[in-house]
């Protein structure tokens, strides 16, 4: 597997890991299609397009059939991207500062980014300028941090422990890039719903779904639809 999903400790499962991606991803693209209904004229941005070439990787952008409705925000590898996706609108920038004006985009997508953003402050910041910039709603999505097999790494249950410990565990491990705050800020159920009560979206209804493997909840999928 090339990808750096699993790539030390895929436990000889990199198959059927990558089909199980490809899986949750087609499962969160289908909430966001049922949710939100997109007619061909409305406007998605993409937090997070990636040069990544996982099977799983932009997801909407190989699944959403108005691709040129699409602006995808990434802070690197334009270059790859625009060869991968020639007809799509990329933007370089910062999550945590869209260079977008309010209210410009019809909907934001973001699939596994907020947990790489850093501290609980800049997960709210980046929550924050996704409901400024979108008109009508945004999903976001990230691993369930109490889930027994953390994403990043295919570890289990070491992440359980508090955070000091497993990211030291992790650089031991060879897993140093997922072992600080500023790369990985694991988020839970109660975690997330606490960070929406924060930024306070007004005039929208919240809701939060789950997408399970192994029975668990493995990924959390907010849901926030305007309704001014």
């Amino acid at each position: 597997m090339s990808s750096g999903y699993y790539h030390y400790f895929a436990f000889g499962l990199e198959s059927y890991i990558a089909r199980l991606l490809v899986r949750i991803r087609e499962e969160i693209f289908q909430i966001f299609v049922a949710t939100f209904r997109p007619s061909p004229a409305q406007t998605i941005l993409d937090i997070g397009v990636s040069a990544d070439d996982h099977h799983s990787s932009n997801h909407l952008e190989k699944r959403y059939p108005h691709t040129k409705r699409i602006y995808g925000l990434s802070v690197e590898h334009l270059p790859e991207l625009r060869a991968q996706f020639p007809g799509l609108a990329l933007v370089q920038g910062d999550a945590r500062a869209l260079p977008f004006a309010d209210g410009s985009v019809d909907f934001v997508y973001s699939h596994a980014v907020i947990e790489h953003v850093g501290s609980r402050a800049q997960q709210a910041r980046f929550l924050a300028e996704a409901l400024r910039v979108a008109r009508h709603g945004i999903l976001i999505t990230t691993p369930n941090r109490w889930h027994p097999f953390e994403t990043h790494t295919g570890l289990p249950l070491l992440h359980f422990l508090p955070a000091p410990v497993y990211r030291r565990v992790y650089r031991l491990l060879g897993k140093g890039m997922y072992a600080s705050e500023g790369t990985l800020h694991l988020m839970g159920a109660p975690m997330l719903r606490g960070l929406v009560r924060e930024v306070k979206p007004k005039d929208a209804s919240v809701r939060l779904h789950q997408v399970r493997w192994l029975g668990l909840a493995s990924n959390l999928v907010l849901v926030v639809r305007k309704t001014a």
